[in-house]
C-alpha cells in the first residue's frame, strides 16, 4: 500500500487565495477517504486550520488548498488588522506544504513539495528572498493603489490604513501638512521618521492611523503640531499622500487584495438598508378537553417556524478615478471582507457588485450590496 500524489503545484509555483492550488492523490488500498493537512515550510501545523478529509471519487482523492489558504488569512486576522503595532508578516507570506495520510490503513504520511502562497507581484515571488526587494520597489508600499506620475494615487485616511514594505533601509519618513489635501506643491509643516532597524530584511505591515503615527514617529526637537491635517509617507522611492476626510457619511471597509495583503478602502454613500423575513406558523394549544368535552382555547397562539431574517445593505459609491479600477475589482472579488462599525471590524459578504467606466475615462460609477453574518435565529 502506498499514497501517490498524481498532481500538485510545482515548488516554484505562484499562488494566492484567489487561485486553485490542487492536489490529487491515489492509494492502492482505496480507503473511503484520505486526509490532507496544510502546513508551514517548517512542517508545522497551523493553529485552528484542521485537516481536510477528501472522499474517494473515481479511485482518487482531490484537495484544493485555496479555501484553506483563506482560512490561514482568517486565523491570522490580527496580522494587519491591529491599529497599534507593526506586524511581522514573514510567517504568513511564504512557502507551504501539504501532508497526506491514510488513517484507515495506517499508511505513512506523504508530504508534497513546497509551494509559494500569497506571493505574486508582477509575476515574481514575494517573500523574504531575493525577489522581495525588486517586487516592493516595482509595485510600491500599498499593493492595491496604482502608481501614478511616480507616486501613489492619494488615499483618504482611515482607522486601518497600513503600508506593507520589505525593509531594506532603516528609516521610513513622514511629513505633515496643514493642508487637508496636500500635493507636491504644498508646504511641509513637520518632518517625522520611524526607525525600522530591528526589521531589516523582513516583510512588515505598519499602521498609519493618526494615533499610531503620533505615538511612534519621532520629530527632532519636539512633538507633533496639534493642527496637522494631511500627511505624506515616504520609503525609498515610494510616496503616498493621505488626505483628511471632508465628505459626509463615509464608510470604511477592509479586504484581502489579490496579493494576499489586508487593505482598506472608503466610500462616500447614503444609507440603504433592507430587511426581509419569511416564516411559516402553526397553532399552539387550539383545544383543551375535560372528560369527553372539548373546549376552544381562546389563548391559543400561532408560533413561527422556519423563520429566516436577511438584512442587506447597499453602497452607492461616488465616482472613482479610472486608475482605481483594479482596487475596486479586488474589493468585490476578495475572499474576506469587513466593514468598520463603530471602530470594530465586522465580517461581511459582498453580494452583487457592479461598476461602470464612464466615457472618456472620467471616472468609475461603483455600487455593491453586502450582508453581515446572520446572528438572528433561523430554523430550517
Amino acid at each position: 500500500m502506498a499514497i501517490l500524489l498524481t498532481e500538485q503545484p510545482t515548488a516554484d509555483g505562484l499562488y494566492s487565495a484567489y487561485l486553485p492550488v490542487k492536489f490529487v492523490a491515489t492509494e492502492a488500498a482505496n480507503p473511503a477517504y484520505l486526509e490532507f493537512e496544510l502546513k508551514t515550510q517548517a512542517g508545522a501545523s497551523i493553529p485552528n486550520v484542521p485537516k481536510y478529509r477528501a472522499l474517494k471519487v473515481n479511485n482518487s482523492y482531490t484537495f484544493d488548498a485555496s479555501n484553506y489558504l483563506k482560512s490561514v488569512l482568517d486565523v491570522f486576522t490580527y496580522q494587519g488588522n491591529s491599529t497599534t503595532a507593526i506586524e511581522h508578516l514573514d510567517d504568513l507570506y511564504g512557502k507551504y506544504e501539504v501532508e497526506v495520510t491514510d488513517p484507515i490503513n495506517g499508511v505513512t504520511a506523504l508530504t508534497s513539495n513546497e509551494f509559494y502562497a500569497f506571493a505574486n507581484i508582477d509575476g515574481l515571488r514575494y517573500s523574504n528572498d531575493q525577489t522581495a526587494n525588486d517586487g516592493i520597489n516595482r509595485k510600491g508600499m500599498l499593493y492595491g493603489s496604482e502608481l501614478f506620475n511616480g507616486s501613489f494615487a492619494p488615499k483618504y485616511k482611515g482607522a486601518y490604513d497600513r503600508c506593507v514594505i520589505f525593509v531594506t533601509s532603516s528609516i521610513i519618513n513622514l511629513e505633515t501638512y496643514s493642508d487637508e489635501k496636500p500635493n507636491n506643491g504644498s508646504t511641509i509643516l513637520q518632518y517625522a521618521e520611524l526607525s525600522l532597524a530591528s526589521y531589516l530584511n523582513k516583510l512588515i505591515s505598519i499602521p498609519l492611523n493618526e494615533s499610531f503615527v503620533i505615538s511612534n514617529f519621532t520629530i527632532s526637537g519636539g512633538g507633533f503640531f496639534a493642527s496637522f491635517n494631511g500627511f505624506r509617507i515616504r520609503y525609498n522611492s515610494n510616496v503616498m499622500y493621505y488626505y483628511v476626510e471632508d465628505r459626509c457619511k463615509v464608510q470604511e471597509f477592509m479586504f484581502i487584495n489579490k496579493y494576499g495583503v489586508k487593505e482598506n478602502i472608503k466610500f462616500e454613500t447614503y444609507d440603504y438598508e433592507s430587511v426581509k423575513t419569511s416564516s411559516e406558523s402553526y397553532l399552539v394549544g387550539g383545544y383543551t378537553h375535560t372528560g369527553n368535552t372539548n373546549y376552544f382555547n381562546t389563548s391559543a397562539n400561532n408560533v413561527k417556524v422556519n423563520q429566516s431574517i436577511v438584512e442587506d445593505y447597499e453602497v452607492r459609491g461616488n465616482f472613482f478615478t479610472s486608475r482605481h479600477k483594479g482596487e475596486l475589482q479586488d474589493f468585490v472579488s476578495s475572499p474576506l471582507q469587513w466593514v468598520v462599525d463603530n471602530g470594530e471590524l465586522r465580517p461581511i459578504n459582498v453580494l452583487d457588485g457592479s461598476f461602470k467606466l464612464v466615457e472618456k475615462s472620467r471616472g468609475i460609477d461603483f455600487n455593491f450590496k453586502y450582508r453581515y453574518a446572520q446572528t438572528k435565529p433561523s430554523f430550517k
